[in-house]
């Protein structure tokens, strides 16, 4: 099985989809969340309990995923790594892409990131990068939700995890077109 790292954004997207353990779960890899990522990700938004149409901060559990091996834990390991974690954080100036992508660069792993400057950088070292709307595609086409059901988890992300895919992006009409699919 390929391995991906998460990144903090990443992470967070697909947490907030609703269906976190399902995705990691259901598609046929083995998930990774290095240190720093796991650092920068404690929190997204959700509904206010009293009231649905507030939105509120609430904490991100990630043991019980953790726990049952779905998504394991990395950190730099060795001199290598080390090093490039190091000189990616100072070109980057965050943590958790560049622990990420020395990682991913030493392992020969790939990363899921939507930060447009992470992904220029792996790009030129040759690291293989993934973006959220091509893992809820590839979820998508594997498991066949129903469009009301697609559309719920697209939609949870855009509003819980303050994400949408650019204009630009590879799977924007596919992304637009399922929210309203199942709208």
């Amino acid at each position: 099985m390929p391995s991906v790292i998460l990144d903090a954004c990443g992470l967070l997207n697909l947490y907030a989809s609703g269906c976190f353990v399902r995705i990691l779960t259901e598609l046929p890899h083995d998930w990774y969340l290095p240190a720093a990522s796991e650092r920068e990700s404690q929190q997204y938004r959700q509904p206010d309990p009293a009231d649905p149409e507030r939105l509120v901060v609430a904490s991100i559990d990630l043991s019980p995923v953790i726990a049952s091996g779905v998504l394991r834990r990395c950190d730099c390991e060795g001199d290598e790594e080390t090093r490039l974690y190091i000189e990616l954080a100072a070109q980057i100036g965050d943590d958790g892409e560049s622990m990420g992508l020395a990682i991913a660069k030493c392992r020969g792993w790939s990363v899921l990131t939507d930060d447009k400057k992470a992904r220029r950088i792996a790009g030129e070292l040759g690291v293989q990068v993934t973006g959220t709307p091509d893992v809820l595609k590839a979820w998508s086409e594997l498991v066949k939700p129903n469009p009301a059901e697609l559309s719920a988890v697209l939609a949870a992300i855009e509003r819980f995890a303050n994400y949408r895919p650019g204009r630009g992006a590879e799977h924007f009409d596919w992304w637009v077109s399922a929210i309203k699919s199942g709208s």
